[in-house]
């Protein structure tokens, strides 16, 4: 009895406390809001911005529209790569090539992360030729993505 007491009571609460969250508008607007200035707009515009890091590793933060600033290149490329399996799974790409993509993500994050705490650019990183290579072949895998995206579209 006490048990049963005990269940009735805290789902009460709980539907209480649903219903007290009530959503503003269609919810879209606040689960993306917590997103930064220099979020990219899917994988394809990350692999491009990588590789426009990666051609002026003595880049610096520039400002966006709003006159904020950005994070510095190597803040940003640190932030693209640690977003590559998001913004991958928010994609059509297929099993494998998202696992080479997190496991790209996972190996680069951590040090390009300490990178970016001492220094604002990309030209002292260790093993920046490999990178390079990593970000080629994603620049790889989300052209071959684009063209079949492309044919898609054209077949229909």
């Amino acid at each position: 009895m006490r048990n049963l007491l005990y269940i009735t009571t805290c789902m009460i609460l709980g539907l209480l406390c649903l219903g007290c969250k009530q959503p503003q508008g269609d919810g879209l607007e606040q689960e993306h809001e917590h997103f930064p200035a220099h979020w990219p707009q899917d994988i394809l515009s990350a692999s491009k911005r990588m590789s426009q890091l990666l051609a002026n590793p003595l880049a610096d933060a520039t400002a966006n529209s709003s006159g904020q600033k950005w994070p510095t290149a190597s803040a940003e490329l640190a932030d693209l790569v640690g977003w590559l399996p998001i913004l991958a799974a928010d994609s059509d790409l297929g099993r494998q090539d998202f696992a080479r993509i997190d496991s790209w993500s996972s190996r680069w994050t951590e040090s390009l992360r300490k990178h970016a705490l001492e220094s604002p650019d990309i030209q002292g990183l260790s093993n920046l030729e490999e990178l390079r290579q990593v970000v080629g072949q994603l620049d790889e895998i989300c052209r071959a993505e684009q063209d079949r995206l492309d044919r898609f579209a054209r077949d229909l």
